[in-house]
């Protein structure tokens, strides 16, 4: 199996996709997982999420509807056609970080920060995902958060071997 990982800046638009895209049809005949960053500067926007909903230091639901904007907009990029499952898709993802923002904030920052800033790579997956089953690279969308257990250090989580073997 070949193992692929694309940065933020490689996913940061929708040329940028279309040229991951590009790049699997090279290998057709192999055996491929996808690792995907979040797209462009969305974890920084999701840090200042972050820091705006746990601080109150600025308006978090301005912001996330900014990061919310950027992914909409490279979506009607690659699916132009408004009815694909991805706007549906990503509507529900947000409305995760939109749940997660109107309470109070219930555990310390750290753990708030990895709930909210986790959601980029999320995001960018879906978005990967759906536009190369679109172009007929055929694939599965796997979530890591059910893959990978860590243990509960926020922020410098280590692997639960065990738990994930």
């Amino acid at each position: 199996m070949q193992v692929f990982k694309f940065g933020g800046a490689s996913v940061k638009d929708a040329d940028g996709v279309k040229n991951v895209a590009e790049v699997l049809k090279q290998f057709p005949d192999k055996k491929i997982s996808v690792v995907v960053s979040a797209m462009g500067k969305t974890t920084n926007a999701l840090e200042r999420l972050a820091k705006a909903y746990f601080y109150k230091t600025e308006n978090a639901e301005a912001i996330l509807e900014e990061i919310k904007s950027y992914h909409f907009d490279i979506c009607q990029k690659l699916f132009p056609a408004s009815s694909h499952s991805i706007y549906t898709e990503l509507e529900n993802t947000f409305v995760e970080l939109y749940w997660a923002i109107e309470d109070e904030p219930t555990q310390g920052f750290d753990f708030e920060y990895d709930q909210i800033v986790s959601m980029g790579e999320i995001i960018s997956t879906k978005i990967v995902s759906a536009y190369l089953n679109e172009i007929g690279l055929n694939n599965k969308w796997i979530d890591a958060r059910g893959l990978i257990q860590t243990d509960n250090s926020y922020r410098e989580g280590k692997v639960d071997f065990a738990l994930t073997e």
